[in-house]
């Protein structure tokens, strides 16, 4: 019986062995990335490309999502550019966003179309179930993991400074300069993966992505599968 207990501990370390190697793989050297949406999008995977623009305004370049897109079956967003040469681990992440309806996303520890973080800005407040906050896709419908009961996270039309910050379990999401985050949480799962930009159905405005963070190997090119929904 002795042994038989002594085999099972073995297994079940055997078992974890993955999960630790990939904990290990999403952490690595740190490193910077940055977009003024001047350029091209080379870097950038669209969804539906002809609906996303390269606009500039008082010579300043920016993107703008022109056109939403009706959300299907399991509810949970689509239509978002993912950035496509960072993976990392702990993050940080400015972005400056600006809605035209009433809200907007970014997207984090992205590793496929069914597995990752957004958090919702929104004009509403975090009464409403499905906006302003946090939340998670694993594989169905996307469900909140913060953010319940908080005032609007973009109460106005005109650009707004935006950080999402990840530091080991603890997730964090500021607005303009406030000195406290506006959403928190504490979440285990998706601790490396890629980011993005988009709506969960609606339009508006980006510039001035930063991005530092640990840079992981553990994110694969044949995530960046394309997102058309």
């Amino acid at each position: 019986m002795r042994a038989l207990a002594l085999f099972g501990l073995v297994a079940a370390a055997v078992c974890l062995l993955p999960t630790f190697g990939e904990a290990a793989r999403a952490q690595g050297a740190n490193a910077e990335w940055s977009e003024d949406f001047s350029g091209g999008l080379d870097d950038w995977i669209v969804p539906l490309p002809k609906d996303w623009r390269q606009l500039e305004e008082d010579g300043d370049g920016f993107l703008r999502l022109a056109v939403g897109y009706p959300i299907g079956t399991p509810r949970r967003p689509v239509k978002f550019a993912v950035y496509k040469p960072a993976c990392v681990g702990d993050f940080e992440l400015d972005v400056r966003m600006r809605r035209h309806e009433r809200s907007l996303i970014v997207v984090f520890g992205y590793q496929d179309r069914s597995r990752f973080y957004y958090t919702h800005l929104s004009s509403d407040d975090g009464t409403h179930s499905v906006h302003n906050g946090l939340f998670k896709v694993h594989g169905g419908s996307r469900y909140r993991i913060s953010g319940l009961d908080t005032p609007p996270a973009l109460p106005s039309e005109e650009w707004h400074d935006v950080r999402v910050t990840r530091v080991g379990d603890e997730i964090a999401v500021y607005i303009d300069d406030a000195e406290d985050a506006l959403f928190t949480a504490r979440d285990p799962w998706f601790r490396y993966g890629r980011v993005g930009l988009g709506s969960f159905d609606e339009t508006g405005d980006f510039d001035d992505f930063r991005l530092s963070g640990a840079a992981s190997e553990a994110c694969r090119d044949d995530d960046l599968s394309p997102l058309d929904p």
